[in-house]
């Protein structure tokens, strides 16, 4: 993986930068409380997905992709935790006292390790370019990094353009029709991606 480090990283950048729970939340956060507020949740969520790359380093992914019962436990828990979190965002777009009810460290900590998406790909980058024969230690190093890396650039990327969304539309009305597009598009994009 490390000599032939192009096509892992472009994979990297295509799980990372597109539209997925991760990047629509953090952009319906941004729009709804701003790019400041949303960072304890930034750090939640790259705190939770370290564990997720190990556990699938050292071998948890095979048997959660062994289990149907851990499969379709896994798609309940992460519907609901994604509706929560529209829930969260929509009620803090109707709310006038925002500071109060931001999203949290602890919240976003949970975000990927309930994620499908999440899991297929790190399953998916782990089975592609991790090469067996190789010394492991120095690939799962590379392999966390990549990901953490392109998690933070391309989550606060989406958070930045959603915070950019209030300072051109000022209408409270149309700003609530906005975040609810956001919002219907992050719960869409996870039901895609948990029931296809």
């Amino acid at each position: 993986m490390i000599e032939n480090y192009l096509p892992f990283f472009l994979f990297v950048v295509a799980m990372t930068g597109t539209p997925g729970p991760g990047n629509l939340t953090m952009m319906a956060i941004g729009q709804t409380t701003g790019f400041k507020s949303a960072m304890p949740f930034l750090l939640g969520l790259a705190a939770g997905r370290l564990p997720l790359d190990i556990l699938v380093a050292c071998g948890l992914g095979e048997l959660f992709t062994a289990s149907p019962v851990a499969a379709t436990a896994m798609k309940i828990l992460g519907s609901a935790y994604i509706l929560y979190l529209a829930v969260k965002v929509l009620m803090i777009q109707s709310s006038p006292q925002k500071i109060d009810k931001r999203f949290t460290f602890v919240e976003g900590l949970f975000l990927h390790p309930l994620s499908p998406k999440s899991w297929a790909m790190t399953i998916f980058g782990f089975s592609q370019f991790v090469d067996r024969t190789a010394p492991l230690a120095p690939q799962v190093i590379v392999f966390l990094a990549s990901f953490m890396g392109g998690l933070l650039l391309f989550h606060s990327s989406w958070c930045a353009a959603g915070a950019l969304i209030p300072k051109f539309v000022q209408s409270r009305q149309t700003l609530f029709c906005v975040n609810l597009i956001m919002v219907t598009l992050m719960v869409g994009a996870t039901g895609y991606a948990m029931f296809s």
